[in-house]
């Protein structure tokens, strides 16, 4: 039996619905993890579909991804603080690999770290995937999702219908986390 990429669904959810959740999964693993966000004040790297990140868990990691052609290159390296906080202050990025990488995508425009976005996450095994309950922040706002992760379509979106029947939730239509904190952004600025 062949097994494809995961498939997941997701909903919106408001303060009342996360809370009736996390208090029903109490427990459960967790975790927090804070994305900084990097681009040129012009969005350079929006603009040719790249994206550079440093992902802020028990490690730091900065990640550079871009698309060639329909595939999706993406280069990770771990970095410490001292690496963050240089390119916070002067909008290089110091790590060789990814630095030379940038050059050919933007030549020597600055970056700046316009957005962090923070998820506090629960995660547990339920019926045949995997529920996630996430309160994001980011720009001042506290957003609510769940998502379920299955293994086959069908069957994961029938269980998904099942999950939020059975919980109560109303369906409301979720876009990525960082399109809408990019979205948030864009009204701000």
């Amino acid at each position: 039996m062949q097994t494809g990429p995961d498939v997941q669904f997701k909903t919106l959810l408001n303060l009342e619905e996360y809370e009736k959740l996390i208090e029903k999964f109490k427990g459960n693993r967790t975790d927090l993890q804070t994305n900084h966000y990097f681009d040129t004040k012009r969005f350079s790297l929006k603009a040719l579909d790249a994206s550079l990140r440093v992902r802020d868990r028990d490690t730091l990691e900065l990640t550079l991804k871009r698309k060639k052609g329909y595939k999706l290159l993406e280069n990770t390296v771990p970095i410490n603080n001292e690496v963050l906080q240089e390119m916070r202050e002067t909008g290089d990025v110091p790590e060789k690999e990814i630095q030379e990488e940038l050059i050919t995508l933007i030549g020597d425009q600055k970056v700046y770290n316009f957005l962090s976005l923070s998820t506090f996450r629960m995660y547990l095994p339920y019926k045949n995937g995997v529920l996630f309950i996430d309160k994001s922040e980011y720009l001042d706002i506290t957003d609510y999702e769940l998502e379920y992760l299955g293994k086959n379509y069908n069957e994961a979106k029938k269980e998904f219908i099942q999950i939020i029947g059975e919980f109560e939730i109303q369906y409301k239509k979720a876009d990525k986390k960082i399109k809408r904190a990019f979205k948030a952004y864009k009204r701000m600025n």
